[in-house]
């Protein structure tokens, strides 16, 4: 039996169904919509759906293959590294990391805790800044190391975004910042939830697509 990996409940008189580029199923429902009514849609539509997901499992990237000699994205942009005999473990210049020789081997390890470093300020800066603008409150902002979710909040007003987002242009970024702590108002997909992305975001449709095109760039 197939399971959905999400329901969302609004005010629509019909069901939709949606695979995203990982093979996810996300499943459209009324708001009174039973679980019995939702597993026939999903009985009537089986066919519909592997052979979507089939299609988004060939697509799907490989997993990404560090060998140490690549250059590293940040918000957007490409910097090489500089290896050097500070004790220093890592420094970003704003043209280039620079890195201590004695961390060479651990270079990728280096790089993950960076970012996540970055992605926890930038993400929590975002947050208050967006949720100041909205006058209302969230709880924590966490870090995920998600492969297939960029954000999402919590029924306990938990704000999680994903570090690789740190590799995007900063936009993208905020854009999916501002797409969570829309949910803190409205925990659906409905016009008045875009509208309120929107208001944080008034781009965020460019890089909802930016994001949807490229996120095979963000691997790591």
């Amino acid at each position: 039996m197939i399971t959905p990996d999400n329901i969302i409940y609004s005010n629509r008189q019909t069901f939709g169904l949606e695979i995203d580029e990982w093979g996810k199923l996300t499943i459209r429902a009324p708001k009174k919509a039973t679980e019995k009514e939702i597993q026939q849609v999903i009985v009537e539509k089986q066919r519909w759906i592997l052979t979507k997901q089939q299609s988004a499992k060939k697509k799907r990237p490989k997993d990404y293959s560090f060998d140490g000699t690549e250059e590293f994205f940040f918000l957007g942009k490409r910097y090489s590294v500089l290896f050097h005999t500070e004790k220093v473990k890592i420094k970003f210049d704003g043209e280039k990391f620079l890195i201590s020789e004695k961390y060479r081997d651990k270079l990728q390890d280096i790089m993950t805790a960076w970012y996540k470093d970055k992605a926890l300020k930038i993400s929590s800066f975002l947050t208050d800044k967006y949720t100041d603008k909205l006058g209302i409150k969230h709880r924590n902002v966490k870090i995920t190391s998600a492969k297939t979710r960029w954000g999402s909040c919590s029924s306990q007003k938990n704000i999680n975004i994903n570090w690789r987002l740190v590799l995007a242009p900063l936009q993208v970024l905020e854009y999916v910042v501002a797409h969570e702590v829309a949910h803190l108002k409205f925990m659906d997909h409905s016009t008045n939830f875009w509208q309120t992305v929107g208001e944080l975001q008034p781009s965020y449709k460019t890089y909802k697509k930016w994001l949807k095109d490229n996120h095979n760039l963000l691997r790591f």
